[in-house]
């Protein structure tokens, strides 16, 4: 399994693909006919990044709340 921080970047790295193919002017044949699905792709991967950071935060949230608790 990877760490958060692999995820993420990965996940960046995979946004990044998605806007480069759906800024390219003029777009192929290929990606004209995916347009719709590259992009519910960029949508879904944002989502799933957003997830990870607030896992992220609740982890810190919670480790600084009951640090003091044994």
């Amino acid at each position: 399994m990877r760490s958060f921080e692999e995820q993420k970047e990965y996940l960046k790295d995979l946004i990044s693909q998605y806007e480069l193919l759906i800024a390219n002017k003029p777009r192929n044949d290929l990606v004209s006919i995916f347009l719709n699905f590259i992009k519910d792709e960029k949508f879904n991967t944002q989502r799933k990044l957003r997830n990870i950071r607030e896992k992220e935060i609740e982890c810190l949230l919670f480790a600084r709340t009951f640090k003091g608790i044994n």
